[in-house]
């Protein structure tokens, strides 16, 4: 397998290989085909129960609808555990004095009067958690419209503050997604919307692809301080306003990073709001811990330093590199790239995409890889 490992760059440009292994690292950090499937089976269900007529939920037209990374196609394992985090948005006909504590309640009660569901009900700050051991957490999270405005702007609860907060998740994916130049499908909105498509990695864009390995950068880099790791929405938003049309996973991460640091002020802090709703201050809770700040601010920098060598040529030890940046799905996508690239390449059948995937020389726009013959000949 060694061999094989170091024979790839003689067949391939370094860009094509970092940018195959980078792709097959985000396959192995999202959710498989079954897991999906699994998510989607309790997502139904728990929906259904939630609006069954006997529910006392029933009678406030509820909508249910996923939303942050399960609806915009960025999941990503945990690091230090199996479960991925999964959030759903209950939305709910309310007056515009309801109560934010009492809503959660009654989401709570409804839930816990489910024999299945009751032993796995957590209270968070915002939502009602469904841990489904050694699988998925489902989050729901209540919301009433926010009358201020038209369109899919909600307000959601908040424990802590008492109150309801600004969000709106339904505008901030349809944004994601013009960024990654992807089209939002037009459509009436469904008592129950189904879950986007299950894609493999290789058919993500190059956005998607970027949130992701920066997703798990951060749960290593954070991994002994996981109190101070900036959270997804920030990351992802970050992303977001900093892509400019990369075409492939390394161009773009490497982009995106550059123009935050760039954008960093000399003074005061960062502020990230929802593109969806500049009312949403989505790193607020950097202003109750500057040091969260600050450890974001030297990680960015630092990032920006390890893909610029990354990317030098002539770099040694790229596989330790990776596994630094990336955990132990590094190591895996290269034993795993090996494997596919030598079988390819004894068939004349390697190829290289668009994105800089290896694939198939029959692929649309794929360029043939030439076979090694060992001959010492050109």
């Amino acid at each position: 397998m060694a061999m094989a490992f170091l024979d790839i760059p003689r067949a391939l440009p370094s860009s094509n290989w970092l940018n195959d292994v980078l792709i097959r690292i985000c396959i192995l950090l999202q959710l498989t085909k079954t897991q999906y499937k699994e998510a989607e089976a309790h997502y139904l269900s728990v929906a259904e129960w939630l609006r069954a007529p006997a529910s006392p939920i029933a009678t406030l037209n509820p909508d249910i609808y996923p939303q942050g990374s399960l609806r915009i196609g960025t999941t990503v394992r945990p690091w230090w555990r199996e479960e991925y985090d999964l959030d759903l948005v209950l939305w709910l006909e309310l007056y515009q004095n309801a109560n934010p504590i009492e809503v959660l309640d009654l989401v709570e009660r409804r839930l816990r009067d489910h024999g299945t569901y009751a032993p796995m009900v957590e209270r968070k700050n915002r939502c009602i958690r469904l841990n489904f051991a050694r699988q998925f957490h489902l989050d729901i999270l209540p919301a009433r419209p926010d009358l201020r405005f038209s369109g899919s702007h909600i307000l959601v609860p908040d424990c802590a503050a008492k109150d309801w907060k600004e969000s709106n998740p339904k505008g901030y994916a349809a944004w994601f997604e013009g960024r990654g130049a992807l089209q939002l499908a037009e459509g009436t909105r469904a008592a129950i919307e189904q879950l986007p498509l299950p894609e493999g990695a290789e058919d993500k864009n190059a956005l998607q692809l970027a949130v992701q390995l920066l997703k798990r950068w951060r749960d290593i880099r954070f991994a002994n301080t996981p109190e101070l790791a900036p959270i997804s929405i920030v990351l992802t938003t970050l992303a977001g306003l900093n892509y400019t049309g990369e075409l492939n996973p390394i161009e773009a991460l490497s982009a995106i990073v550059q123009r935050i640091n760039c954008t960093v002020p000399s003074f005061g802090r960062l502020v990230v709001c929802n593109p969806a709703n500049p009312h949403e201050d989505l790193s607020e809770r950097w202003d109750g811990s500057p040091e969260a700040y600050g450890a974001f601010v030297a990680a960015m920098r630092d990032l920006e330093s390890d893909l610029a060598e990354l990317q030098r040529p002539g770099m040694p030890a790229t596989s330790q590199r990776l596994e630094r940046l990336f955990g132990e799905t590094a190591p895996m996508a290269i034993r795993e790239q090996a494997a596919t690239v030598e079988t390819m390449r004894k068939t004349s059948e390697l190829g290289v995409a668009r994105t800089g995937a290896i694939t198939v020389v029959t692929s649309s726009g794929a360029v043939p890889v030439r076979r090694n013959t060992f001959y010492g000949k050109k």
